[in-house]
């Protein structure tokens, strides 16, 4: 249904030299006219009521072209155009029509145009010469039938309404075409983003556009891409959009977004909350509109769309309409893009955690098919991508192994396990061991890791090898610190101990462990520690040598030290060591002697003592 006829630009300019045509053509054209034939006939035409609401013409005058010319410059200037002129031919002293009607298509060649002429002083042909083939031209010969004037001021000016309205319904299809090539020819979100702003700018005659962006990290926004028509006139403006965060209900667009719907902000010397208005203003921007942008798979994340102008615009139905087809498309645009991104993120971190996995790693089917393949970093020349892919694990593995490899996937397909086993595979180079993985991906595929573990082999035989030293060459000291410290039985209850050799701290324990222990088993009367082949003695020895005959006392044996040479002795006595109870001699041969005769002794006193009474 066509609108409704007073909503429609009905605005005429009358040039004529003669103001009783002026008043004529008031009297017509006022809305309060008796109805005519050409009403009824345009109900009739248009299937409306004869009651309907009569059309409203707004009717201008100009007695001269140059001034009718003035005039259609105002209102163009105005943004309200004329929507037909009425031109008489003759108007001395000035322009005739013909050259009025030519200077006004100059400026306005949408406009509808009548050449009114009572006198034959151009034929048609020499206007068709003059103005070409136009289909936006009548002639109305005078005296003038006034049904014939209204006919004409309808349906010239409702051709100019339908043939804007076409105009702006292909406009905006060419503005929501051109965003859409765009979106599905960018491959990026900034490339597109760009490329949109330009293309509003550019489409929809704004003079600066924006995007924000919602900021996860702040809550906020924050501005991703802008363009100007005018770069160096919006330098400031831009640099202060890029500056700037919003919180999501402070300046132009976090109110938008808070708001959740478009915003008009027809005068921008009115804003106070965002503080690149002032930065704006001087860019000669009076106008913004700004349009909050669902972004489709990304809940979280929100957009503003920023449009900014010269001009002040009050809220356009259908400049609105284009605004959200194009914010539904761009929500899209930046919600795949967003989730594209994503998906390259993870695929590049996958790829580079396989490549720092120094394995070999295979994607098999169900039936031993290799469906992908990364070589290791330091793969043998039969492990390549080409070798593997699309082929049998028989034709690439050795008969034994491929037969292990295609029962363990059965396996892994079924039992949800990880099946490991080794193998060796002998190379021009030597042989190598290998340590194969498999575990089921899914029902239909496994996964299956090819690690060269030779050197790790080696280095575990090195291990066991270098153990199985460390503890041979245990027990051999064992074996030299049992002979270092030797306990000779030389009776059943006589034993020596010669030392040889340089005494430390250990060894020295180690005299006093094996001293006390060996006394204690055999239940020895007597000990003798010979040291004749010590060379030297210090304080800490001296003490651990003593303490050991302290404890063999404490047993209830005696200790004989022999072999005590005179430096050795002056050591010690500089030292300060106590040697008081202590049996000493010169040599072993003395102190074996001494100990013979006190075991002598004590067997005479076993053989006298008494026996006791039954």
């Amino acid at each position: 249904m066509r609108d409704p006829s007073w909503q429609q630009n009905r605005r005429i300019l009358l040039i004529d030299d003669n103001e009783a045509i002026h008043e004529d053509f008031r009297r017509i054209l006022r809305s309060d006219a008796e109805p005519s034939a050409f009403d009824s006939l345009e109900s009739a035409l248009f299937r409306e009521s004869p009651g309907r609401r009569p059309v409203r013409f707004e009717l201008t005058c100009a007695t001269q072209g140059a001034e009718g010319l003035e005039k259609i410059r105002e209102a163009q200037q105005a943004g309200a155009p004329y929507a037909l002129v009425f031109v008489d031919v003759r108007m001395p002293p000035g322009w005739d029509g013909i050259e009025t009607l030519s200077r006004i298509w100059k400026e306005d060649a949408a406009i509808q145009a009548v050449i009114c002429s009572a006198y034959s002083d151009y034929s048609w042909e020499e206007i068709s010469t003059r103005f070409g083939t136009t289909d936006n031209l009548l002639i109305l010969a005078k005296p003038f039938d006034p049904n014939e004037v209204r006919q004409m001021a309808f349906a010239l000016t409702e051709k100019w309404n339908q043939r804007r309205a076409l105009s702006e319904a292909n406009y905006n299809v060419s503005a929501q075409y051109t965003v859409t090539r765009i979106l599905v020819e960018s491959t990026t979100l900034s490339e597109g983003i760009l490329a949109l702003l330009g293309a509003l700018g550019e489409t929809l005659g704004f003079r600066y556009a924006a995007l924000w962006l919602g900021d996860d990290e702040s809550d906020g926004l924050r501005c991703e891409h802008t363009w100007s028509a005018a770069p160096d006139d919006a330098a400031e403006l831009e640099a202060a959009t890029r500056d700037t965060r919003f919180a999501r209900d402070a300046g132009l667009p976090g109110r938008a977004l808070a708001q959740g719907e478009p915003t008009w902000f027809s005068d921008l010397d009115a804003v106070e909350d965002d503080p690149r208005a002032p930065a704006a203003r001087r860019a000669g921007l009076r106008f913004a509109v700004e349009l909050p942008i669902a972004v489709r798979a990304d809940a979280q994340v929100a957009a503003v769309l920023e449009l900014m102008d010269a001009e002040r615009r009050e809220p356009d139905p259908r400049l609105l309409d284009v605004l959200l087809a194009v914010a539904a498309k761009a929500g899209h645009f930046i919600g795949s893009k967003r989730v594209e991104a994503a998906l390259r993120r993870s695929e590049a971190n996958n790829r580079a955690l396989l490549d720092a996995i120094p394995d070999t790693i295979l994607r098999l089917s169900s039936d031993g098919v290799c469906l992908d393949f990364k070589a290791s970093r330091e793969s043998r020349p039969s492990l390549r991508a080409g070798d593997f892919l699309h082929r049998h694990v028989s034709d690439v593995f050795p008969a034994r192994v491929a037969e292990q490899i295609a029962e363990r996937v059965a396996r892994a397909l079924t039992d949800e396990v990880t099946h490991v086993f080794e193998y060796q595979e002998q190379l021009r180079e030597g042989t190598r061991d290998y340590e194969v993985r498999i575990a089921g991906s899914d029902r239909a595929e496994a996964v299956v890791i090819v690690r060269d573990i030779t050197e790790r082999k080696r280095a575990e035989a090195e291990t066991e090898a270098r153990r199985a030293r460390e503890e041979a060459l245990r027990a051999q000291n064992e074996i030299l610190a049992a002979l270092s410290t030797p306990l000779i039985p030389i009776s059943d209850d006589i034993v020596v101990m010669p030392l040889v050799g340089a005494l430390d701290a250990q060894r020295t324990r180690r005299v006093q462990e094996t001293l006390v222990r060996g006394v204690a088993a055999r239940r020895a009367h007597v000990a003798i520690l010979d040291i004749t082949g010590v060379p030297q003695i210090d304080g800490q020895c001296a003490d651990e040598l003593l303490r050991a005959a302290v404890a063999v006392r404490l047993l209830g044996s005696e200790v004989i030290i022999t072999g005590l040479r005179p430096d050795v002795a002056r050591t010690l006595v500089e030292l300060g060591v106590d040697m008081s109870g202590i049996v000493t001699h010169n040599t072993l041969q003395n102190g074996i002697a001494s100990a013979m005769t006190s075991a002598s002794a004590r067997g005479k006193r076993r053989r006298r003592r008494p026996r006791s009474r039954a």
